[in-house]
């Protein structure tokens, strides 16, 4: 009971983050003045733009793999569209993601983001803002969830190329080996 009482909770709380959410009015995808820029300078000194295309590993396969080897069942699947909202990380960084919330025997959620970043500077990014969710974690775990605490000091982002990922779960060993291996 107090596990499915948790649950709700924190089903309350997301959505409650991401109706509270504001809009970022820097950059809509109508308005990428940012990449034209950045294409035009490279054509004024003479630099190909990157056109290789994206190759990608499909994150939401991994995410299912890692769900199924773990044994979870009771997880919440969270949209890459609250990645502004709950972790602040701007959408046009981001080419794909996959991101889930499992129950825990204590007061915060596992949460799972893996992230495919446009560029390395954007993963670069991605990656300082996942490091913020933990140290945040860690710091509201201080003052009343110990093992919550050790757990977010003992978790680390975990950077690959253009992937990025936050395993923020006692099953860390374990999804960050195939998170490596999936991504190379």
């Amino acid at each position: 009971m107090k596990r499915f009482l948790l649950f709700l909770m924190a089903l309350a709380m997301m959505m409650a983050l991401a109706a509270c959410g504001g809009s970022d009015d820097t950059a809509t995808p109508d308005d990428d003045t940012s990449q034209t820029e950045t294409n035009e300078n490279n054509t004024e000194n003479n630099t190909e733009p990157n056109t290789e295309p994206v190759a990608g590993v499909d994150l939401d396969a991994l995410k299912a793999q890692m769900i199924s080897a773990a044994g979870i069942t009771d997880y919440i699947d969270v949209s890459a569209d609250n990645l502004t909202n709950v972790y602040g990380i701007d959408a046009a960084q981001v080419v794909n993601a996959a991101i889930f919330n499992a129950t825990r025997e204590t007061a915060f959620l596992a949460e799972v983001v893996m992230v495919q970043a446009v560029d390395e500077a954007a993963a670069a990014d991605v990656a300082a803002k996942l490091e913020a969710r933990l140290g945040a974690i860690a710091e509201q775990a201080a003052s009343y969830d110990a093992e919550s605490l050790a757990l977010a000091e003992s978790c680390d982002v975990v950077v690959s190329g253009v992937y990025v990922g936050m395993f923020f779960t006692e099953h860390y060993d374990a999804m960050v080996a195939d998170f490596q291996a999936a991504v190379g």
